[in-house]
């Protein structure tokens, strides 16, 4: 048997770990679990239910390594020096700190966290909002909206002109270290995905700023559980909706050619007035500076350019708000 203590590949504090090194590591670990996960198969003695001892705890050794090997890098990339942080910041309070304990001053990348619009369900009830996370299911690319007394319309979920932003819900489980098994409900899973994603570091976002979908509702209210999802081929099937953006080098000032104006919408920048500073080599800290620039989708749907989907009273303060997606390399 290979020595626990041994680590596949060995790494010093700091270290870059490259495509082909995780490459080779994760086909390293896959055949190491693959081998011992066969041979406790092997080992079973034949029992009633004898046909389940090609599985352990109902998973085939493929679906029980490929989780395991997901669970793995997970791990690896939150103890290799990388971290991913969701903060809220507004105009005119305190910088917001970041205690990262990489013990360096790492590198910073800002991505803004955009507003977009769903059909978000609670208890039966749905409505048309605007969030910065969604969780839904492959079925529901586009759900049709039929508000009482006014034509229906359909809101697209996945775009079938512009690039799609989603990420499987079972990863972000993985990462965020939800426990949970194949007895667990959907409803406890995800309070217990969001508890996780809006905890410190991260700042806690409005609750009208994540929603799940109809679908997902549904599922909810008549407690299914993973074991009910995997067996209809509906676990891999939920995906979690986020927009984090960044624009490059973009030109604030009005834009100069020698053919003509410019064809086409303008760029839109983002994130926009954020100063970032390093206070020691534990932690950052961010601060809004003015007013951040929302992208013309979200600002020309309110004739005042406010967010919209929020309460009335809330409004005012809608522009004096940004929500990032900040990542950390030391």
């Amino acid at each position: 048997m290979a020595n626990i203590e041994e680590p596949y590949v060995e790494f010093m504090a700091g270290d870059l770990i490259a495509a082909e090194t995780m490459n080779d590591m994760q086909k390293m670990i896959r055949a190491n679990i693959g081998e011992q996960s066969q041979a406790a198969i092997d080992a079973i003695e034949r029992v009633p239910r004898a046909d389940d001892a090609d599985a352990l705890q109902g998973q085939s050794v493929e679906a029980l390594t490929r989780a395991i090997v997901q669970q793995a890098i997970s791990e690896m990339s939150r103890e290799s020096g990388y971290r991913r942080v969701f903060k809220k910041l507004r105009l005119g309070d305190e910088p917001s700190v970041i205690q990262h304990n990489l013990r360096n001053c790492p590198l910073v990348d800002l991505y803004q966290l955009e507003y977009f619009q769903v059909v978000a369900s609670e208890d039966g009830y749905s409505r048309l909002t605007w969030v910065n996370f969604f969780i839904y299911h492959s079925s529901e690319k586009r759900i049709r909206y039929a508000p009482e007394g006014e034509k229906a319309k359909n809101v697209e979920i996945e775009s079938a002109r512009e690039s799609v932003f989603r990420i499987p819900l079972r990863d972000l489980l993985a990462w965020y270290a939800v426990d949970y098994d194949d007895d667990s409900s959907l409803g406890d899973i995800e309070t217990e995905f969001w508890d996780k994603i809006f905890s410190d570091p991260n700042d806690r976002f409005d609750d009208d700023q994540y929603a799940h979908s109809p679908w997902f509702d549904r599922c909810c209210r008549d407690e299914r559980t993973v074991r009910s999802l995997k067996q209809k081929d509906d676990w891999n099937e939920i995906w979690v909706k986020v927009m984090p953006r960044k624009t490059v080098n973009y030109l604030t000032t009005a834009l100069v050619t020698f053919d003509g104006p410019v064809i086409g919408p303008r760029p839109q920048p983002a994130p926009t007035q954020v100063e970032v500073s390093h206070l020691d080599l534990n932690r950052i800290a961010l601060r809004l500076l003015r007013e951040p620039v929302y992208s013309d989708d979200v600002a020309d749907n309110n004739p005042q350019n406010q967010i919209v989907g929020l309460p009335e009273e809330d409004r005012a303060d809608a522009l004096r708000e940004l929500k990032l997606m900040v990542l950390l390399r030391a």
